[in-house]
């Protein structure tokens, strides 16, 4: 009874802290653990793409760039149900009703589970098919599938250890999933060097390295899900069909924007096999692996959030929540500019990590990636504010700004830019893309408060 007691005052602790502590202070004890969770991700992906293309070969890089669509999926899914989630179950707490954070938790669970075996059944069975419908040539389709048929049975495990990663940081323990984020990380990394150059099994080295790592991964989160202790845990609730919607639909933006950036590599390795070919496409997969780093960080301060908001909003805390926002924004731009000016300024050498200098997609990558650099800072205030209107239970609005900058402004870009302005019309797609939807989010957060304030003046002076 005494340690029953004790685990109760530590879970109202850890949730009247979300309400009491300062701004400021709880902003670093998510923020820091979700960057460097997910900077210890993109940093993965970056060494996999230095492995590949030192000891394999750029063609080993442009087929698994080739096939990062269905990585794209399978984390999209995973990403989805855990971002729903955890405004589920912070918004709930906020509420006082743990029973539905409960609900929320085991809900999740069960569906993402037996989702992503399908999933992944029907990726494996069908992956020459997939792997010709997204572009690869008769160069390229060999190593496509290799890397499909090596990573593809572990996503179940992997989708799992993403969605413990969210609800760990939604019981309170930031520092805890980090700390597995980054030790997978490194599993990963230690696998790849195995594997690749020492055990010379190419690209199916580099998809069983992510799979065995995630899967170790998933073994440390998922039985951190069950403990008894914590906040939530998924023996404690009941599966039920509603809340599988309300997941989806809070966490949709972040589906789509896992989605559109699959959408986004296609067009990318598209448009660039009809106007420089196999290099340009070996060219964008540097640049993407760069990306992906600058995307972590950014991810990391919107995710960081959202538990903050989502339980604040939750209590009726709205001066908390714009706190929140505030530093966010100024967080976020400030990282936004450093990765403009760094990768402006270091771009040759940047480059040369991944493709050695005597090829021909060297140049192409060293010639694009100022252009592309330009939609760092505009990146970064756009996922800050889809994560913002996630958290308050607006996902319509986040949706509608994922949809504008991942698939409409980007499509525009790709059709309309290359005819004008030829190949620095391809690089400059992504950055008008994130400049127009930056305006989009401005125009609509002034409406809001403009309609905000003209209700309350609105108000008799007793009801304000």
């Amino acid at each position: 009874m005494k340690m029953s007691g004790e685990k109760a005052i530590h879970r109202q602790k850890l949730e009247r802290g979300l309400l009491t502590q300062k701004i400021s202070r709880l902003f670093l004890k998510y923020t820091i653990p979700g960057v460097a969770g997910l900077l210890f991700l993109g940093i993965q992906s970056v060494i996999d793409g230095v492995i590949l293309g030192r000891f394999v070969g750029a063609n080993a890089l442009a087929s698994v760039n080739l096939i990062l669509p269905c990585y794209s999926l399978m984390t999209a899914l995973s990403i989805v149900i855990g971002v729903g989630c955890q405004t589920l179950i912070g918004i709930n707490l906020g509420r006082l009703d743990r029973q539905e954070a409960n609900n929320a938790i085991t809900t999740s669970f069960l569906f993402l589970g037996g989702i992503s075996v399908l999933i992944s059944g029907l990726i494996y069975i069908f992956a020459g098919d997939i792997a010709r419908m997204l572009g690869a040539n008769d160069v390229l389709v060999t190593g496509a599938v290799d890397y499909i048929c090596s990573l593809v049975p572990f996503f179940p495990l992997l989708s799992l250890m993403f969605l413990g990663d969210y609800m760990i940081k939604a019981m309170g323990h930031p520092l805890y999933a980090m700390i597995v984020m980054g030790s997978t990380v490194l599993i990963n990394i230690g696998l790849d060097l195995l594997f690749i150059p020492v055990m010379g099994l190419g690209i199916k080295g580099a998809g069983l390295a992510t799979g065995l790592a995630f899967t170790l991964g998933a073994l440390f989160n998922i039985p951190r899900m069950f403990q008894r202790g914590q906040v939530v845990a998924v023996q404690r609730g009941r599966f039920r069909w509603p809340l599988v919607w309300n997941a989806l639909y809070n966490g949709s933006s972040e589906g789509i924007s896992e989605l559109s950036a699959g959408i986004t590599i296609f067009l990318f390795n598209i448009t660039m096999m009809r106007y420089l070919g196999e290099d340009g496409v070996a060219a964008f997969t540097a640049i993407n692996y760069i990306l992906f780093i600058a995307t972590t960080v950014f991810l990391g301060i919107s995710d960081g959030i959202i538990p903050i908001i989502s339980y604040n909003f939750g209590a009726g805390s709205n001066r908390r929540v714009h706190q929140a926002l505030r530093l966010s924004i100024k967080t976020a731009l400030g990282c936004g500019v450093f990765f403009f000016v760094m990768t402006v300024l270091c771009n040759r050498n940047i480059v040369s990590l991944f493709i050695d200098r005597s090829f021909g997609a060297y140049d192409i990558a060293v010639a694009g990636l100022p252009y592309f650099a330009i939609g760092y800072v505009f990146f970064a205030l756009n996922i800050v504010g889809i994560g913002y209107y996630q958290s308050i239970e607006r996902a319509h609005r986040a949706t509608i700004i994922t949809l504008l900058r991942g698939i409409v402004f980007m499509l525009a870009g790709f059709i309309l830019l290359p005819r004008l302005l030829g190949v620095p019309g391809i690089w400059l797609a992504v950055p008008l893309a994130e400049l127009l939807t930056l305006l989009y989010i401005i125009g609509i957060y002034l409406k809001d408060r403009f309609h905000s304030r003209q209700r309350c003046v609105s108000l008799p002076h007793g009801d304000i």
